[in-house]
């Protein structure tokens, strides 16, 4: 009788229990060439209503915005006055609590470029006129901003201070006690951290109370271009504790351009970053613990050798976190996708969730989650538009964590490259359709 014994090495890990399998609605094109397609963002409002807002690049430059009415997406629309002039690449950056909601970005129209916020009330329906944030000071200049809103529904601000020729990079904080009429003195959050923060590397917040504000930005010092973490517990009126976050150090020449993104867990923040400290762009993983910013791990998500991965945005709720990204794992850019409903550690793996039926690059995902429904958007740079694509799911028994559907195996070799039919006694490479490879051996 033949024994048959078959040993797996594979990655990522297979998750066993209760998972959900993805239902996933249609492509809709929110915004194409005469309206603008630059890089979209998402937000939910009440009731779980999405509201999308991206940059038109051409001349007039302006910001427009498409919110869900309960049956379809409206007609892109203008959210900012004339003659603000929106710039620079790194924005518009949106947050809404409810019907509250604040976008941030840096404009022109002043003397040096400044950062402006606007509010609306009513979901995004209508928006303020714009308020200025950062300081009236000739002598610098602001640029890469980015929002949160606290448990009481007011904003909170992170931008970057230079002086007029771009040196001495500052990553400064402010908040609103009136939901945005006036904001306070900035607060230098990156200040006690070596070096100076990364010049063109925006920086992320996350907020667990009314007082505890955490700022996530890269740093450089003498070119090791962390990601860290800054802690405020008075509100975001100093920041008294910072960490670094990674394992390994990432020396780089240059600025990255890429920020790291989080959100509240428990007790824990989960953070998503791009490290290169490998020789290998990966998204990394981390959880950080709320009181002390201890990290208890950092994990590659679903690591490819060879591809850069940049751009990662995280949404979640309880155990359930979606996080998206971009990469060049088949020669080109494509947005990707990784999903576990058992909590950060496990993520593992990802899917491309693009419009396969369109060919070309994708880029600038993001991503909101709730009640069981994953809403993503991207920008199909080759056809010109901006895409969204909703994805709900529900529970199933299945020993997998994300639902991918299983991938054609399109060649077996063994160690030394050959193609083989006999598939016994070795170890062998299964290259699938999607580039992904799993390593088995038979024992016969």
């Amino acid at each position: 009788m033949n024994r048959l014994l078959i040993i797996l090495f594979f990655y990522p890990f297979v998750i066993f229990g209760q998972i959900e399998q993805l239902n996933w609605g249609s492509y809709t094109t929110i915004s194409s060439t005469i309206e603008g397609y630059g890089r979209p963002r998402i937000v939910l409002t009440a009731n779980d209503d999405p509201l999308i807002i991206w940059r038109k690049d051409a001349s007039p430059k302006v910001l427009r915005a498409s919110k869900w009415n309960g049956n379809t997406f409206s007609a892109p629309y203008d959210i900012l006055s004339p003659g603000v002039i929106p710039a620079s690449w790194d924005g518009p950056e949106i947050a809404a609590k409810g019907d509250t909601v604040y976008i941030v970005f840096t404009s022109s129209a002043t003397t040096t470029t400044s950062i402006m916020l606007i509010r609306s009330f009513d979901g995004g329906l209508s928006f303020s006129d714009t308020i200025r944030v950062s300081e009236n000071n000739s002598n610098h200049k602001f640029r890469m901003s980015n929002v949160m809103v606290k448990p009481d529904g007011n904003p909170v601000v992170s931008y970057m201070q230079y002086l007029l020729n771009w040196m001495e990079p500052k990553q400064m904080v402010t908040t609103s006690f009136n939901y945005g009429d006036s904001f306070t003195m900035p607060t230098e959050a990156s200040a006690i951290a070596p070096g100076e923060p990364c010049d063109c590397c925006k920086s992320s917040l996350v907020v667990s109370s009314v007082d505890d504000i955490f700022l996530l930005f890269r740093n450089n010092h003498n070119n090791e271009r962390n990601s860290y973490i800054s802690k405020s517990v008075d509100g975001g009126n100093s920041f008294t504790i910072t960490e670094d976050m990674d394992d390994y150090d990432w020396v780089l020449n240059s600025c990255p351009a890429t920020t790291p993104r989080g959100i509240v867990m428990n007790d824990s923040l989960v953070i998503v970053k791009r490290s290169g400290a490998t020789g290998n762009n990966e998204i990394v993983c981390s959880s950080i613990h709320i009181n002390d910013l201890n990290y208890s791990y950092n994990r590659n998500i679903d690591f490819i050798n060879g591809v850069e991965q940049d751009y990662p945005e995280i949404s979640g709720n309880q155990d359930t976190v979606v996080v998206v990204w971009q990469d060049n794992r088949n020669g080109f850019q494509n947005c990707y996708m990784s999903l576990s409903t058992n909590g950060a550690f496990n993520l593992n793996s990802s899917i491309s969730f693009t419009d396969s039926t369109s060919i070309g690059y994708k880029y600038d995902p993001d991503v909101a989650y709730a009640n069981r429904d994953i809403h993503l958007v991207y920008l199909d740079y080759t056809q010109y538009k901006i895409v969204y694509v909703k994805a709900s799911f529900d529970m199933i028994n299945e020993a997998q964590n994300l639902l991918p559907q299983e991938k054609k195996i399109t060649r077996v070799f063994d160690m030394l490259g050959r193609n083989l039919n006999n598939k016994n006694n070795q170890i062998l490479f299964y290259i699938k359709e999607d580039g992904t490879v799993k390593k088995q051996m038979v024992i016969k």
